[in-house]
Formats: structure tokens, sequence, C-alpha cells
């Protein structure tokens, strides 16, 4: 998450920015999309709101058009009440054609209350703009005039490793854990309820190598002092910085406690390995 990384000088709405695709509609557009047998969902913008729409039928966007924002909007458009105001909706093919429900199920967000959010600032994710695209899940966001880093959960499925690497956050900011981006609050779209996301600071820095082997080492025996086992010490989970090695992405991370007595140990070992991987694994794509 360098700030070095070629950073787009036009920002551009987050909400619009996940699919570079032309839209059918000005004020709608197909964000990002999950897709099983006979199972399609699709998280869009309409309007100033983000949406979801489930659908049970294959037939209802051909094979062809299910990955292309132009092409499933004009197909999700003659769904019965697409029109209307909804947060969700849910298409199948009954005894008469198709047939639509509004708000059958609930969009996803965090669990606020395992989380101290007494103190949060909280931010809507409409009023964000994309500086650049990290990974599917992460962005470069600008917010109260100051750069900072997006993490979302597109949907549902994703929750779980947000909210884990939310509660470390949250210790390691509490516990004074000198060497991980400072948090910065949470993103929602529409309501609170509805948190996918949080911001945490944007800091210089580049993946290391194996001449850094001895500040990465330093920094993941100091975060097992702190109490916790990183979980995924691939290469691009560190950045270099003038402070030494800082450590990202915490959806993997456990309490020391919770581990065997070897973990430790076994986490470290593990670095030169990681550091001398070329393959690529772990790297965030813009």
């Amino acid at each position: 998450m360098s700030s070095s990384d070629s950073d787009s000088n036009d920002t551009e709405s987050l909400a619009s920015s996940l699919q570079p695709t032309v839209v059918a509609y000005p004020d709608e557009e197909v964000l990002c999309l999950d897709l099983e047998e006979n199972d399609y969902l699709y998280r869009i913008r309409k309007g100033n709101r983000i949406v979801y729409a489930r659908i049970f039928d294959g037939d209802v966007i051909p094979p062809d058009y299910r990955t292309d924002s132009y092409r499933i909007l004009l197909h999700l458009r003659k769904v019965p009440r697409w029109e209307e105001e909804w947060t969700t909706i849910t298409v199948r093919r009954g005894a008469h054609g198709l047939e639509s429900t509004l708000d059958e199920f609930k969009p996803h967000g965090l669990n606020l209350a395992k989380l101290d959010v007494s103190t949060a600032k909280f931010y809507n994710i409409s009023d964000l703009s994309t500086v650049f695209r990290i990974g599917a899940r992460v962005f470069r966001v600008k917010g109260d005039g100051e750069i900072w880093i997006l993490k979302i959960a597109q949907f549902k499925h994703e929750i779980r490793y947000l909210q884990q690497e939310v509660a470390i956050y949250s210790e390691l900011s509490e516990s004074g854990f000198p060497l991980a981006p400072r948090f910065i609050g949470y993103a929602y779209e529409d309501t609170r309820e509805r948190t996918i996301g949080f911001l945490m600071e944007d800091i210089p820095g580049y993946p290391p190598d194996i001449r850094n082997l001895e500040e990465c080492t330093r920094t993941i025996r100091l975060l097992h002092a702190f109490g916790f086992i990183h979980g995924d010490t691939n290469r691009y989970n560190f950045l270099i910085t003038d402070k030494g090695a800082h450590v990202i992405d915490f959806e993997s991370t456990v309490a020391l406690a919770d581990v065997d007595s070897e973990a430790a140990s076994r986490e470290v070992d593990v670095l030169e390995v990681n550091l001398r991987d070329e393959s690529g694994r772990g790297r965030k794509h813009g």
C-alpha cells in the first residue's frame, strides 16, 4: 500500500470505480459480483445508494452477459419492481414468469456490538473518492481532505474476515503496537448497520526482499511480544519504511495464547523463505 504506487490524479466516486465498464444507465452500475450455479449475487450502485440483487434462475441473464455491467443491467431492469425503492431484491422464475421479492434478505455488515466503537468515526462510502484500486477489496481513497486505505467486505461471506481484522486492529491500537497502520474509522453503505469496511492510514513504503530479513524479523517478534501470531507473513504483508518494517493485513492473525507453543518460532523461521519468494503470492494488484 505504498504511496509510491502510481496514483491517478483524478479521483472518482468509490461506488463507481470497482468495475470500469460502460454502464447501461448513468445512475446504475454493477460494482462486483459473486456467481455460483443458479445463484448470482450482484452489488450495484443505484443512484446514490448501494443495493444487492440475487438471482436464482440462470436464464434471467444469459451466460455471456453475467459479468458485464452494461449487459447485466439491461436484463435486470426488466425484472418486476426494479424501479421501486429497495435495498435487496431476490429474483426467481415462478409459474407465471419472473417474480421478485424486495428486501427478502438483509445486506451484510460488521457486528458492531462486538467492537468498541464508542469513539470511532464512521464514513459513508459514497462520500469517499477513489484514488487508486489496490486490490479487489482494497482501495486508496480520499476523505476529509486526506488519503487513506479502505478495505471492504463486498459480500456476506467476507464479513467474518473483516470482523477478525478490525478486532485485531482495535487491540493493537489500544496496546500501542507501533508498526501497523493507524486505524482511522469505519465505512458504511447508507446506514451504520451496514458497516462493510474500515479505513487506515496510508503508509509510504515498499515490499521487502531478503535484504530486509532483519527488519521483518524484528517486527514479527515485536508482534509476538504484543501477544499475536500474524498468520500470513508473505512479503507483500510488510512495508519497509524509514521507521522499520510495518506489517499489514491481519485477517489471519490470532492470539498467541490460542496456538501451540511453537507457533511463534515457526512464524519467524518461515520469514526467510517468504522474503525469497518471487512467485507473487500475496501481491496486492492495482
